[in-house]
C-alpha cells in the first residue's frame, strides 16, 4: 500500500515536467527519498540485519558511527558506485548506504529492461530516472547516452547541488546479473574463451557499459567508489 501511495504521488506530480523541469526533478527526488526511507524501515522492522562495514585506509573519515549507533557516510554528492551482485536485494543495502549520506533521493540504478514492466514498481522506477538496459549494446548505447546526458544537465531548482549539477549516485553492477550456478557457468565459459582467469567469488565484470558511463560523465563526476558485498550462508 505504501508503494502504491508513493506511485500515486508521482502521477500527481508528473504534469510538472511540462510546467517547470527544475521543480519536476526536485519533486521526483522527494518521492525517491520516500521510497528509500520505506525500504529501510521495512527492513528494520521485518528483517533486521547486522551489517559489518569495513573500508580502505584511503576512505579514512568518510565513514563513521554516530553516538546513537547509526552509520554515517560522508561521500561526494556526485559519484559512480560499482558493486558486485550477490543476490537480488543488493540494491536495498546500497540504498541504505545512500540514506546514511542523505543521498537517498539522488540514487540512479542501471538495471535490466524486464523490470520496467513490473506493475507499479516499473513505472515508479521510470519516474525515478533509473536506466533500463536490454543487454544489447547496439540498442543500449543510444539509450544510455541519452540518460547520462540527463544526469549531467544543469538545474537551478530545489535540491540542485554544486554549480547547478544535481546530486547523483549512479549505481552499476558490472557483472550484469546476480551470482548463481547458471551465471557462474557462463563466467567460466567466457574466461576460457578470453584465456583469462575466472573469479572465485564474483562473475567476470562487463567493462563496456562502465567505461562508457565514465567517459560520458567525464568533467561532471570525479569519483568512483567500489563496494564489495558478502552475506553469511551465501556461497
Amino acid at each position: 500500500m505504501a508503494v502504491v501511495c508513493i506511485h500515486v504521488t508521482q502521477l500527481v506530480g508528473a504534469p510538472l515536467y511540462w510546467i517547470n523541469r527544475d521543480y519536476y526533478y526536485a519533486y521526483m527526488a522527494l518521492t525517491k527519498q520516500s521510497f528509500g526511507v520505506l525500504v529501510t524501515t521495512i527492513t528494520q522492522w521485518f528483517s533486521p540485519t547486522l551489517v559489518r562495514v569495513s573500508w580502505h585506509e584511503s576512505m579514512e573519515g568518510q565513514i563513521r558511527k554516530t553516538l546513537d549507533g547509526d552509520l554515517q557516510t560522508i561521500f561526494p554528492e556526485r559519484m559512480v558506485l560499482v558493486a558486485n551482485h550477490q543476490i537480488y536485494t543488493d540494491w536495498l543495502y546500497l540504498w541504505w548506504i545512500a540514506y546514511a549520506n542523505q543521498m537517498h533521493g539522488h540514487i540512479y540504478i542501471i538495471l535490466k529492461e524486464q523490470l520496467k514492466y513490473v506493475p507499479i514498481f516499473g513505472p515508479g522506477m521510470m519516474f525515478f530516472g533509473f536506466i533500463f538496459m536490454a543487454r544489447k549494446w547496439v540498442s543500449d548505447k543510444t539509450r544510455l547516452a541519452y540518460r547520462l546526458g540527463k544526469l549531467k544537465s544543469r538545474h537551478s531548482g530545489p535540491m540542485s547541488g554544486s554549480a547547478g549539477l544535481d546530486p547523483m549516485w549512479l549505481m552499476i553492477f558490472p557483472e550484469g546479473t546476480n551470482l548463481s550456478s547458471n551465471t557462474r557457468k557462463a563466467s567460466v565459459k567466457w574466461a576460457t574463451k578470453q584465456n583469462i582467469p575466472d573469479m572465485k567469488h564474483a562473475l567476470l565484470p562487463r567493462s563496456t557499459g562502465l567505461q562508457f558511463c565514465l567517459s560520458q560523465l567525464q568533467g561532471t563526476v570525479d569519483w568512483m567508489y567500489d563496494c564489495t558485498m558478502a552475506y553469511e550462508g551465501v556461497p
